[in-house]
Formats: C-alpha cells, sequence, structure tokens
C-alpha cells in the first residue's frame, strides 16, 4: 500500500499541505454545522480548496465502488466518513448548478450517493462468512449448487432502507438546487430603484 494523504512526513512540501489541510478542515467544520450552500458566501480560495478535496474525495470513493461491484460493502472501506463523502457529492452535485440537472454528471453522483447506503458496519464472524461466499463465487459461477450466504438478508433490509433514505435525501438536495438557481436568476434580473447608491 502507498503512501496516503495523511503520510505528512513522506511529502516534501508537507508544510504547505499542512496548511492547506487545515483549511480545508475548518471549511469541513464550517459546512457539517451549515447548509451546503453556505460554500456560495465564501470566498473564492475556499471555494477552490474545497471542490479540489471533494473531487479528490469522490475519485476515491468512486475506485472504491469500482474495485468493490458486491451489493454489501464494509464501511471501513470508505477513505472517510459517509456524512463527508455526502458532503463532497454535494459540492460537486452544486458546482453542476449551471448545467441541466439531468446531464449524466449529475446523475452519476446521484448513482454515487445512493450508493453509500450499501456500506455497512459488518460483523466479523460476517466477513470470514462473505470472503468465502465471494470466493465460492468466482471459482465458479452461480448456479444451484453455489451456497448463499445467510446473514446477507439482514444486511440487505439495511441497505435498502438506506438507499431509500439516500434516494430522497440527494432529491431535495437537487430541488433544493433548482429553487436557489431560480431565485439566483430572478435576482440577477432584478432592477433595484437605489441601485446607483453603493
Amino acid at each position: 500500500m502507498g503512501p496516503t494523504q495523511n503520510d505528512k512526513n513522506l511529502d516534501p512540501n508537507s508544510k504547505t499541505s499542512e496548511n492547506s489541510s487545515s483549511e480545508v478542515e475548518a471549511v469541513l467544520n464550517k459546512l457539517r454545522k451549515t447548509e451546503i450552500t453556505a460554500i456560495l458566501t465564501m470566498d473564492k480560495k475556499a471555494q477552490i480548496a474545497m471542490l479540489s478535496w471533494a473531487h479528490n474525495l469522490v475519485n476515491q470513493y468512486d475506485a472504491i465502488l469500482k474495485n468493490n461491484p458486491m451489493k454489501l460493502k464494509d464501511i471501513a472501506e470508505l477513505p472517510c466518513s459517509k456524512m463527508d463523502v455526502k458532503l463532497a457529492i454535494e459540492l460537486l452535485m452544486l458546482t453542476s448548478v449551471e448545467k441541466r440537472l439531468e446531464d449524466n454528471t449529475v446523475v452519476n453522483l446521484k448513482d454515487k450517493f445512493v450508493s453509500l447506503g450499501s456500506f455497512q458496519p459488518i460483523e466479523q464472524k460476517d466477513i470470514v462468512k462473505l470472503v468465502k461466499y465471494i470466493n465460492n463465487i468466482q471459482k465458479k459461477s452461480m448456479d444451484a449448487d453455489t451456497p448463499s450466504f445467510s446473514g446477507l438478508n439482514k444486511y440487505m433490509d439495511l441497505i435498502i432502507s438506506e438507499q431509500k433514505a439516500l434516494l430522497d435525501e440527494i432529491n431535495n438536495f437537487i430541488e433544493n438546487i433548482r429553487k436557489i438557481k431560480k431565485n439566483l436568476n430572478a435576482l440577477k434580473g432584478q432592477v433595484y430603484p437605489y441601485s446607483d447608491f453603493k
């Protein structure tokens, strides 16, 4: 395994990395406490730093999804908390406001958001069973002789329930983006009677 972003001693620009990392963490803490749209009122430097963070995190998350096509995934595989992955996806979704909300980027981000429901805390005994189950599937095609993973049902119920809630959450977020965009466009078109005064 190669060095991670947390291996600051390996980075020749570690002082710069520490400063930008602490700046990102400060903005993250603010966004965790407020609505995601608070980024619209932040300075350009903070916005750029957060978008860079979001792109990096979503790329890491995307790689995990591609490397593990199973419906059930261990939450320990995530590069950070579900909340931060959701925040990163929402940030990227927000930057797509100028695009049509049905474009491929937004649909892709929406799918990633809902896929977070597949990540569940898996009990250690079930991890051993799951690994054996996966190895059996990989060794032979799924047929009548392939044993089933009996503990999977309890996780599938969790996954389905969480994915439904995540779908509702992201759909509400998209609707809020539409409202914000509509309000911003209306504000841009308004003429203020006292616009000469600054």
